[in-house]
């Protein structure tokens, strides 16, 4: 019989992984940060506008103090952050404490001119524990929240750098019509101001999973700004999280149209081709972005992927070597490549890779999953694999392949009642899983519980109607009940589904030859004998076939290649 293994094959839109809290973090102290901005007021920058730009100038100040203190918080509880993740969780969860405080300063810049400037001051609090909300989300959530902030980050220092660069031309202006031109692009840079607020309400409520309102806000940045490439990138990366595909490629179409060199937004659209099983034009965007960018380790981990979906291991192990080569401690692209080895049947390079993983992320329970199968599946050393299947159930107890894929190395120890505790536990996780099913269906019907396994071949085949696997174990399930008519329908599908499935022609032949039928019992013999030529059993079968039909010269034929291939029955 034949174990249905499922591996957990890492994708850039399918990481989940799950990781304790530690002692350390839990109650930490929620933190208080002081934030101060100027901007200076005048033609150029009515109040207003003085204002908004000061608050922001303070929020950035308050926002550069508490990521200073993230960072040394990240690296106390041994999950030291990057400065680019500490800036996105510190941007994205930073909270304003009361109201913003404003005060206008005059100061002498000469003896005739003077200027005013508006002074804000503002409170933030950051709550530590947001470090740990991080760090639990998929690799995928935490490489667009960086990528999002980055784009916003540029985007609102280009912005003020713009401000301060006419508001110096304004007041150099020497005529009336100099400064109405001037005057029109502050105007302009004012509404990108307000476009660059709306984009960053967007992107908290993307970091906190509301797509909808992010797209709300992103919709308003683009009425502010149609033009502005960030808004469309990042609409279409909550429209990719909603499913909405097809939105999502027309948003990520019109960011590349208006900024052809930005191999981020190739990259998300390739993820999005590659959530439609377009690996192929998905590859295309992942070729574009390491074009433009070849030092970008997420693109080549995505194309890795893709080819690994194509099944082309050899090719996506070599955009695994890039990816690890640019960032040696790519959880992923060890796990990932060890399941590239693991379908080559390299299975100690596979286990190597694995345990590098584990070694960077000892609560990554994916990667203990998949070095379990490789014990499980390469080395048969189904205890290790145990261990390790235990291990990812320990860490994410919601981890219905990995009990599947226990119970699976508890039956090929012949331990089946420990085995179907296991398929229930991922039945019952996932109702739908129509290898669990049939695993447990394999378990029954090796505890000689036959019409238990027929229900749950009955189930699988609900779920997934075209395994020709589980069609021909139920027709093993039914010709042990006596039913060979019912096992022959079975048997005739498997075959349906699978013309060169030798074992279900032997097996049909030998349910025909039970129900006196030996013509077909031995047309569907010798097919087996055809598509498997160096099996024994096959011959001795039919040469007990010719016999029942008194064919002596062949029957003995048979009887003698069954001999000369080792069977000594």
């Amino acid at each position: 019989m034949n174990w249905k293994k499922i591996f957990r094959r890492a994708a850039a839109t399918l990481l989940i992984v799950a990781c304790l809290l530690t002692a350390a973090i839990v109650g930490a102290a929620v933190q208080i940060f002081d934030g101060r901005g100027e901007c200076e007021m005048g033609e150029f920058a009515p109040i207003k506008t003085a204002r908004d730009r000061a608050t922001q100038r303070a929020r950035l100040d308050a926002q550069k103090k508490a990521g200073i203190y993230l960072k040394d918080f990240s690296r106390s509880v041994n999950s030291e952050l990057t400065d680019d993740e500490v800036s996105a969780v510190t941007n994205n969860i930073i909270e304003l404490v009361g109201a913003v405080q404003y005060e206008n300063k005059t100061f002498q810049l000469t003896d005739q001119t003077t200027a005013v400037v508006v002074v804000a001051t503002l409170k933030a609090k950051i709550d530590p524990e947001g470090i740990y909300a991080f760090i639990k989300r998929d690799e995928k959530e935490k490489f667009t929240i960086v990528q999002q902030n980055t784009g916003l980050q540029d985007a609102i220092a280009k912005n003020d750098k713009e401000f301060e660069d006419l508001k110096e031309q304004y007041k150099r202006a020497t005529s009336q019509a100099e400064r109405d031109r001037i005057r029109k692009q502050l105007n302009d840079a004012d509404r990108d101001f307000l476009a660059n607020e709306k984009l960053e309400e967007g992107n908290k409520l993307a970091y906190a999973k509301d797509y909808y309102g992010a797209i709300k806000f992103y919709r308003e940045a683009l009425q502010l700004n149609p033009n502005y490439a960030e808004a469309y990138n990042n609409r279409g990366l909550s429209y990719e999280n909603l499913g909405q595909y097809e939105r999502a490629i027309h948003d990520l179409d019109k960011a590349i149209q208006l900024n052809q060199n930005d191999a981020a937004t190739y990259s998300n659209r390739g993820n999005v081709y590659a959530d439609l099983k377009q690996y192929e034009r998905a590859i295309q965007d992942y070729d574009k972005a390491v074009d433009l960018n070849p030092n970008y380790a997420n693109a080549y981990y995505n194309r890795g992927v893709a080819y690994q979906r194509l099944k082309k291991y050899e090719r996506a192990i070599q955009d695994y070597n890039k990816a690890i080569e640019i960032n040696p401690n790519d959880t992923e692209a060890y796990n990932n490549r060890g399941l590239s080895y693991e379908n080559l049947g390299q299975y100690e390079r596979a286990i190597h890779d694995l345990d590098r993983a584990i070694e960077l992320n000892p609560n990554y329970a994916v990667a203990y999953n998949n070095r379990g199968a490789a014990y499980m599946d390469g080395l048969k050393q189904y205890k290790r694999a145990i261990q390790d299947f235990s291990k990812a159930v320990e860490l994410n107890p919601n981890y219905a392949m990995a009990y599947n894929n226990r119970g699976i190395a508890y039956a090929n120890q012949q331990q089946y009642e420990r085995a179907i505790q296991d398929f229930d536990k991922a039945i019952q996780l996932n109702p739908n899983d129509a290898e669990a099913y049939y695993n447990r269906g394999l378990s029954y019907n090796n505890l000689k519980q036959y019409e238990r396994a027929i229900q749950d071949y009955n189930k699988a085949i609900e779920n997934n109607p075209n395994d020709a696997k589980v069609y021909y174990n139920r027709g093993v399930a039914y010709n042990n009940l006596k039913q060979y008519e019912r096992a022959i329908r079975d048997y005739d599908k498997a075959i349906e589904l699978n013309p060169n499935y030798a074992v279900a022609y032997n097996n049909r032949g030998f349910a025909y030859a039970l129900l006196g039928n030996f013509k077909q019992a031995i047309s569907d013999v010798s097919k087996a004998i055809e598509l498997q030529p160096n099996n024994p059993k096959r011959y001795q079968l039919r040469a007990l076939l010719y016999q029942k039909l008194g064919d002596e010269v062949k029957a003995q034929a048979d009887f003698a290649k069954a001999k000369e291939l080792g069977h000594n029955g």
